[in-house]
């Protein structure tokens, strides 16, 4: 698999919404800035929201910026670490698939 070269998304802005713990905002960035080395072009910007779509319910969006394609992921889960994982997950698949 060939990729753009770069290890990590140089920016990774991560927005938290009401509820949402602090310690969210470095676990995605620490899961979602390496998917960088997955794109098939330069990924220079994600931008990451969390927040509460019930009372035990968090919902997370992400837009990847692959060399101005958006590459979106969304996920719910039960905690912040499930949702960002499995939006995670979905995106490394799409960049993945980005290379054919």
């Amino acid at each position: 698999m060939k990729h753009a070269g770069a290890t990590e998304i140089g920016n990774v802005v991560v927005e938290l919404g009401d509820g949402i713990a602090t310690g969210a905002r470095q676990y995605a960035h620490d899961r979602i800035a390496p998917l960088a080395r997955y794109a098939p072009r330069p990924a220079p910007f994600a931008h990451v929201r969390l927040t509460t779509t019930g009372p035990r319910t968090i919902s997370v969006h992400v837009n990847v910026d692959v060399d101005g394609t958006p590459v979106l992921g969304r996920a719910e889960a039960v905690s912040f670490e499930e949702a960002v994982d499995a939006v995670r997950d979905q995106l490394h698949n799409k960049l993945l698939k980005m290379h054919n």
